[in-house]
């Protein structure tokens, strides 16, 4: 008879959904998606990160905008907690994200994970910011209660199934990316569903129209991010690869 399989701890869970959040974070910083080192190097170290407090960043108070919905709020907002007070949340500014009323309402004082997945989102919608901060302050609450060596929660094991999903999605879209680039001449050598062609298509044509032309990584993360993210962030994009631009022109020239 087989063993029965241990079930994994709620410590376990957060440190892989931490390095998870860092991964994500650096490929939105970098507009790339990058190799499983990545991800492996963070797991390594990531419960010493995960003690660290998290860090107020006033910029994303002075965005003037939700961090879970992305509405317009008052960029003078004080911020709401994440993890709720009476679920023993700690009321101190690292505690505290830019929430409009109506997720504040929402969520009351449901944990944030739990809440995320009951309106039907999905981790990668999840602000990678929000995530960090939610994990940190998560990692604290539990220590506090020793719970962090028991099985894990329901929420944080559907966090970590989306988690999963997303890196052997990205994990293997850079593997192809690896084998294409190593020849002189790049050509996506995979055969992809009329859902990706698609969506690759209409981001091509969108920063086509925008005069910026990315590398071969940007465009894999973008895909994986979808129009919407790269009609929001087209500033950035387009900052980031002003190289290819001012080549682009010199060639004309």
């Amino acid at each position: 008879m087989g063993g029965v399989k241990r079930l994994e701890t709620n410590l376990e869970i957060l440190k892989k959904l931490y390095a998870y959040q860092q991964y994500i974070q650096t490929c939105e910083k970098g507009i790339q998606i990058y190799g499983p080192g990545l991800y492996r190097g963070v797991l390594e170290k990531d419960e010493k990160y995960l003690k660290e407090p998290a860090t107020h960043n006033v910029a994303k108070f002075e965005e003037g905008k939700c961090m879970l919905c992305g509405s317009p709020i008052p960029k003078n907002t004080e911020g709401d907690h994440l993890i709720a007070k009476v679920k023993g949340g700690d009321d101190y500014e690292y505690n505290k994200v830019p929430v409009c009323k109506s997720c504040n309402s929402s969520k009351k004082d449901k944990d944030l994970l739990e809440w995320w997945f009951l309106k039907g989102r999905s981790l990668k919608e999840l602000n990678s910011y929000v995530l960090a901060v939610y994990l940190k302050n998560e990692y604290k609450l539990l220590e506090k209660k020793g719970e962090l060596n028991n099985p894990a929660y329901p929420y944080l094991e559907v966090a970590w199934l989306h988690a999963q999903k997303i890196l052997d999605y990205l994990f293997w879209r850079y593997s192809i990316l690896l084998k294409n680039l190593g020849n002189n001449k790049f050509q996506m050598r995979v055969e992809e569903d009329e859902d990706l062609l698609e969506k690759r298509s209409e981001i091509l044509e969108y920063l086509f129209e925008s005069n910026i032309f990315v590398s071969p990584k940007t465009l894999e993360f973008l895909i994986f991010k979808g129009i919407n993210y790269v009609k929001e962030h087209i500033l950035d994009i387009s900052s980031k690869f002003s190289f290819w631009n001012d080549n682009l022109e010199e060639a004309r020239a």
